[in-house]
């Protein structure tokens, strides 16, 4: 179902900024055919407005992420729409308030952020210090909505489009604290979006500094994770002059072997806290549901890992 509402001046129509070399990728990675991309959207709008259970935007922008996402296959492209906003309608205690404002605590900590230069294959860079969370003063759902925010806002870059992101995650400062509050509610989660819920290419994640404890953790989201995306993650302990493979040292912070000042989140969380009216407007849309969602079933065979992972308490 076309959305109505859906005001020209946030969304404005589409025009590519992509240069050539970038169309050129995208053609041949993506299967998009710059002569054809206006059918392609025209196509898949026709298919959303046949689902009576989706009010969605349908402007070209939107619905070419997705398409871009599933390298123009368009029924691959309308179920990873649906299941995006299927993801948010099944999950209010994580998806309910999606503004920055309401994670600003987050921000401010400094958990999530995103360097100003892209990395040696143009991707964008996300930093992830989960290790500054202070559990007592927030909850992992505020991260997760911090990092979903972030997301969604990178998404709406076309050279992001094409090339997708790559995250660092700092693991320094993590220990128990941080540990027993994971669960394989929130591992199904990580895991879900990063897989089959969000139009982004997904290209690496890099761990530094991981502490003993993540062992426990990882082994909580791996069971969660399809070979595609676990091929895709590094382990580098200590060793963060590996990441000058990754970004090339004159854009890496000084902390993470690169020439530039320490890292701060600063310049991104200012973004994301001027574009509250724009997350407002994106929460009107949605999946209609006319029947009540089923309440979650207990979690399956992973409580045992959790059981033997709640034993490190004692």
């Amino acid at each position: 179902m076309a959305d109505s509402s859906v005001d020209p001046a946030i969304y404005g129509g589409y025009v590519c900024t992509l240069n050539e070399e970038l169309q050129a990728k995208a053609e041949k990675e993506l299967n998009e055919k710059p002569a054809q991309r206006a059918e392609d959207i025209q196509k898949l709008r026709n298919m959303v407005e046949k689902r009576k259970d989706l009010r969605i935007r349908t402007d070209d922008g939107f619905l070419l992420r997705f398409l871009r996402a599933k390298k123009f296959d368009l029924e691959r492209a309308l179920t990873l729409i649906v299941k995006h906003y299927q993801m948010k309608a099944e999950n209010p205690e994580l998806m309910s308030n999606l503004r920055p404002s309401a994670v600003k605590h987050v921000l401010e900590a400094g958990v999530t952020g995103v360097l100003h230069h892209r990395d040696r294959e143009g991707r964008k860079v996300i930093i992830f210090r989960p290790g500054l969370w202070d559990p007592e003063k927030f909850g992992l759902g505020d991260i997760f909505r911090t990092n979903f925010i972030t997301l969604s806002k990178l998404i709406e870059d076309e050279e992001t489009q094409i090339n997708g992101v790559v995250m660092i995650a700092d693991l320094k400062g993590m220990g128990w604290n941080h540990a027993k509050n994971m669960s394989p509610f929130y591992a199904k989660r990580i895991a879900g979006l990063l897989q089959d819920c969000f139009p982004m290419r997904f290209k690496g994640v890099h761990y530094v500094h991981e502490p003993k404890i993540f062992d426990y953790i990882f082994a909580l989201i791996k069971p969660f994770m399809k070979e595609k995306i676990l091929s895709r993650i590094n382990f580098h302990g200590d060793h963060i002059q590996e990441l000058a493979d990754i970004v090339d040292p004159e854009f890496l912070p000084e902390e993470y072997g690169g020439k530039k000042p320490p890292f701060s989140n600063k310049e991104w969380a200012d973004c994301l806290l001027s574009c509250d009216t724009q997350f407002d407007a994106e929460a009107k849309h949605g999946l209609i549901i006319n029947t009540p969602l089923q309440t979650k079933q207990k979690e399956d065979a992973v409580d045992g890992v959790v059981g033997s992972f709640r034993k490190l308490e004692t």
